[in-house]
């Protein structure tokens, strides 16, 4: 089962930490079950005002801090985001400007369908969406589209081409997989329900959130996080049509030597 989303603490310092308070209040509801329950999300969220924030919190009035509902909508107007803070368009690096470096992290809200790059071949690969689980496809218009969503300071991807609104997972093909050094079992993309956080893949084996460094030029790092304080990075492996994700790439790679190490990007579109 995944474990409960982070929910730092909110200090007031502006309308971008305001924005990741109120989102990462919400899926810690979601994940509770209490995303209706406005007094229970209320009291969760009231320790966790520090600083010039819980002075404030302090000097509003009782109806609005025992519901969350009333409080959300004073934040927004507390720290209200800026109206000429529109997300950047993400334009092509002209020829003559430096080329990015590919260990910043991206610093802009990335956006577009995923795409994977496989070593030692020239034509790429794009994530599609197969029964609940992600597999390969050659045309870039069956691609996921996704995008960046910080919550707590952690990245996650959001699927943004569906009706109904999902987080992008990653669960284990096996029941109860080694996870760390020397294993080489595997796990693929499913989906999260935003609302019941259940996986898109019927299949009893541990499944998360996928929480994710993107850097600059698009590259997404996963990690599986095995607690609050310790977390794993994985990488990824193709196999024909499928796409798996590994937490020790020599020691897998090394057992199943037919399989190609790969890269995920988000490629920006329109």
């Amino acid at each position: 089962m995944s474990s409960a989303p982070d929910v730092e603490p909110f200090k007031g310092t502006g309308w971008e930490e305001c924005y990741d308070f109120i989102v990462a209040i919400r899926a810690r509801a979601l994940w509770e079950g209490k995303q209706r329950d406005s007094a229970w999300i209320a009291d969760f969220a009231a320790p966790l005002f520090r600083r010039k924030a819980l002075s404030w919190h302090g000097r509003l009035p009782q109806d609005v801090r025992q519901d969350w509902f009333k409080l959300e909508a004073a934040l927004f107007d507390r720290w209200p985001e800026p109206e000429d803070d529109d997300e950047p368009d993400i334009q092509p690096t002209p020829a003559a400007a430096p080329s990015l470096n590919s260990t910043d992290k991206a610093n802009f809200a990335l956006q577009g369908v995923l795409k994977v790059v496989i070593d030692g071949l020239n034509t790429n690969r794009y994530v599609k969406e197969e029964s609940g689980v992600c597999s390969l496809t050659n045309d870039a218009k069956e691609a996921v589209r996704t995008r960046c969503n910080t919550l707590s300071g952690a990245t996650l991807l959001e699927r943004i081409d569906h009706a109904c609104h999902s987080w992008l997972g990653v669960q284990w093909r096996q029941p109860t997989p080694v996870i760390g050094d020397g294993s080489t079992n595997y796990a693929s993309i499913t989906y999260l329900d935003t609302d019941t956080l259940k996986s898109s893949w019927a299949y009893n084996s541990p499944f998360q959130l996928i929480t994710c460094t993107v850097l600059a030029n698009g590259e997404v790092i996963p990690v599986w996080k095995k607690s609050d304080t310790s977390k794993i990075t994985l990488s990824f492996f193709v196999a024909t049509d499928s796409l798996f994700l590994v937490t020790d790439p020599v020691a897998y790679g090394r057992h199943y030597s037919a399989e190609k190490r790969a890269k995920l990007f988000i490629e920006p579109t329109d």
